[in-house]
Parts: C-alpha cells; sequence; structure tokens
C-alpha cells in the first residue's frame, strides 16, 4: 500500500520459538497474517449466475445466505445468495455405489453410509456418518435400502426403483430372490421389520430384508418458504437445509423436515443455491421430445440420470442433476418471461466406454448458439453458457457422432435457466 510504513516484527520468545517449529512439522499452516481464523481446511470454488467463478476457503454463511469466502491472496468476498449457484469442493471426485444402508428422501434427498436404527408411529431414528444423529418423520421418507448389492449397477438400479417406481402401498425387497411383499409399515427395531401383509401382520428379520418402499401417495417433502441450501457431503448424503450458520468449522442447519443438523466444513463436498434464480431443465416440463434413430428407435431421455438409468456422470464426476440423452434426440422447451441464460457441462457419460461419439448443439428460436465437435468418452466436458433473455424457445439437439449411436449416452449435467 502506498506510505505505508513497515513495523519491525517483535522477537519471539522462546517458548513462542518451539511452538511454531511444532507447528511446522506437524505440517500445520502458518496463520494469516492479519484477521479471524478461517475454519475451513478445504479449498471451494464458487459458480456465480453471470459464469464467474470465485475461490477460496468459506467462513461464514449469513442468515440471508451470503457466503464469505477467503481467497488464499487478496481480501475476502462475500458472495451474495441471489447471485450464487453453487460452491464445489475442488479436487473432490464422487464415490461410486452406495455402501450399507441408505435412507432416500423424495427429490433426491438422501442418507448414505447411514446405520438405520428403530422407528416408532411417527419417526425413524437413523445415524449418519457425516449428518450425526437425525430423527426423519416417516411421511418424509420414500424408501430405505437395507442390504444394497456389492455389484454397483445393481446397486444403482435397486436405489432408482425404490425411489421412484409407482406404488399405491408399502413394498418389502426380500432377499435372496427379490420377492416382493405388498402392505403397510408398522415398525422395526435392531432385529426385526414388522409389516402388515395381506395375509395379516408379520415380523420379519431384517436380514431378510434387501429394501422398503414407501408408499408415495402419503409422502409429503415441502419445499421451504423462500430460498435454501442444498447440502452434498462427502459420503454422497444431501440434505436440503435452511438457515445454515458455521459454528467452531461445522455448518449448523434445519432440514427439509425440521430436525437439526451438523455437518463439518471438511465434510462438505457440494453446496447448491436453491431460488426462484435458478430453474433445472429436469425440473421443468419439456415442451415436444422427438428422436431419430440410427438403425432402430433410440432411447427417451431422462431427468436426472443417464439415458441407461445410471447416475450422471463425467470425468469421474457424478451429478443430481441434469438430462441423459442418446443421438439423435431433440429436446424443446418453451422459455418464460424472466429466463436469462441457458447453462450447463455436456458430454458423453463415463458408462458410455470408447466408442460412443456425440455432438451437442444447442438453438434459440431456430438460431444457433452452441456446437460442439464430435466429442467421446476421452474429450473432457465441455461447459456452454448462453443468453437466452427475449427469446421464446430453447433447442437441444444430441446429434450423431462418428459411429452411429453406438453407446451415445450423452448428459447434460446441471441444465438450467437463470432468471
Amino acid at each position: 500500500m502506498t506510505g505505508a510504513t513497515t513495523i519491525p516484527a517483535p522477537r519471539l520468545a522462546p517458548l513462542a520459538h518451539a511452538l511454531f517449529a511444532l507447528l511446522l512439522c506437524l505440517g500445520a499452516d502458518a496463520p494469516p497474517a492479519a484477521g479471524p481464523t478461517v475454519p475451513s481446511d478445504p479449498v471451494f470454488s464458487a459458480l456465480m449466475i453471470d459464469g464467474t467463478v470465485a475461490t477460496g476457503r468459506i467462513r461464514q454463511i449469513g442468515p440471508n445466505g451470503d457466503v464469505t469466502l477467503v481467497p488464499s491472496r487478496g481480501p475476502e468476498q462475500v458472495l451474495p445468495f441471489q447471485r450464487l449457484v453453487k460452491l464445489s469442493r475442488d479436487g473432490f471426485l464422487s464415490l461410486g455405489a452406495p455402501e450399507k444402508q441408505l435412507v432416500l428422501l423424495p427429490e433426491g434427498d438422501r442418507l448414505y453410509r447411514a446405520v438405520i436404527g428403530a422407528a416408532t408411529e411417527t419417526k425413524l431414528d437413523v445415524q449418519s456418518l457425516t449428518f450425526g444423529k437425525v430423527s426423519i418423520p416417516l411421511e418424509s421418507l420414500a424408501g430405505l435400502v437395507l442390504e444394497p448389492p456389492d455389484d454397483e449397477d445393481a446397486s444403482f438400479d435397486l436405489v432408482n426403483r425404490v425411489r421412484t417406481e409407482p406404488r399405491s402401498s408399502e413394498i418389502l425387497w426380500l432377499a435372496p430372490n427379490g420377492d416382493r411383499v405388498q402392505g403397510g409399515f408398522l415398525g422395526l427395531d435392531e432385529k426385526t421389520i414388522k409389516f402388515q401383509a395381506s395375509t395379516g401382520p408379520i415380523s420379519l428379520e431384517l436380514a431378510k430384508v434387501v429394501a422398503l418402499g414407501f408408499d408415495a401417495s402419503l409422502v409429503t417433502y415441502p419445499k421451504p418458504e423462500g430460498s435454501y441450501f442444498e447440502l452434498t457431503s462427502s459420503d454422497g448424503s444431501r440434505l436440503g437445509v435452511t438457515n445454515p450458520r458455521i459454528e467452531q468449522g461445522e455448518i449448523i442447519a434445519s432440514t427439509r423436515f425440521k430436525a437439526p443438523i451438523r455437518l463439518a466444513l471438511n465434510d462438505l463436498v457440494h453446496l447448491h443455491a436453491r431460488s426462484d434464480s435458478i430453474v433445472y431443465l429436469a425440473d421443468r416440463e419439456v415442451t415436444e421430445a422427438r428422436y431419430v434413430g440410427y438403425v432402430g428407435p433410440t432411447r427417451p431421455f431422462r431427468r436426472n440420470s443417464s439415458v441407461d438409468g445410471s447416475p450422471l456422470r463425467l470425468a469421474g464426476q457424478v451429478y443430481d442433476r441434469g438430462l441423459g440423452t442418446q443421438s439423435r434426440t431433440i429436446l424443446a422447451y418453451r422459455l418464460m418471461p424472466g429466463d436469462r441464460r441457458f447453462q450447463a457441462i455436456v458430454g458423453l457419460d463415463d458408462r458410455a466406454g470408447p466408442l460412443g461419439s456425440v455432438v451437442f448443439r444447442v438453438l434459440v428460436d431456430a438460431q444457433e448458439r452452441f456446437i460442439s465437435p464430435p466429442i467421446s468418452a476421452r474429450d473432457t466436458p465441455k461447459a456452454i453458457d448462453v443468453d437466452v433473455e427475449g427469446a421464446k424457445l430453447l433447442i437441444l439437439i444430441t446429434e450423431f457422432g462418428e459411429r452411429g449411436e453406438v453407446r451415445d449416452f450423452a448428459d447434460w449435467v446441471e441444465a438450467r435457466l437463470l432468471r
């Protein structure tokens, strides 16, 4: 700074010298020259709605959702909630298939690597690896997976069926052959699950139960009033939360089902802002979908999964939201007043293998705004940021690449409209 006077540092006492040397030996970072200690160890990248990225450690989350980041150099930055899309932990790749027991909630929320405890008539107690003890109202549960298969594909398939399969009653999936029992859930403890079958009440050992799907017509999972966050933890769990704050290196918040939770900042992987300013295309109805097969019919597009039903995965990273397509697919979305920009990350899904090849195109009111070269699984995913302000129609096209439609599992991850 111009005109600043350099003040010699005071001499350290011998004890201070010894403590400083000990910190260096332990590999601790040197303290910042000024200001309060930053409680976050991992570095996060914050994507803003204008496409800019800020990087730093999280110092605080304000009462209105504003996030304070401390960069490695320069002054701290306050990121307004209404301009924030998401915070992502740098260098962290998502885990594979979920392990141990799973608690499935509506709209993609879940607790992975959980220990399912006892259930009363109104709630279920769960011990989460990253969120700690959580009590969940039974009416907020979509399903439980008590014994996920070892095979990754089979595990994801089971989770998808428990979460999305239409049903008008509770259903038990039984081991070892996958038989099902329809009826009503009566409760469970550490060893048994009680169930009202068509033949009367039954009690089964938990070891014989693979999964439990709850009656979708009875599930309630209301969105919070106003804006909120989605927290994704290092074990793959995700919860929608309100009123987050940071205390002593932990995020303390309230879930959508009104339960308090705590999450260490070191276990935070993603922090998505959910507000009226961001609309994911997976949540907006498609105006028209057309398919042109190369030699036969192509698969229809899927919301929030790859076209083959597996999780969206690009370059080793799993994404919760997006569109899975196969060439050739044309999706048209009617734009609304206030829609300003379309953003997405596109690429060939990791499961496509070496033979897949697609071209991504984006049209706005019949004018081409983006076209990619042929993309294979070896290519880096590409970011799209297109102005749609004042337009009436957004068209997403997955074109044939270099080898027809062979393994053309194309992902439009985090496809969203900014308003």
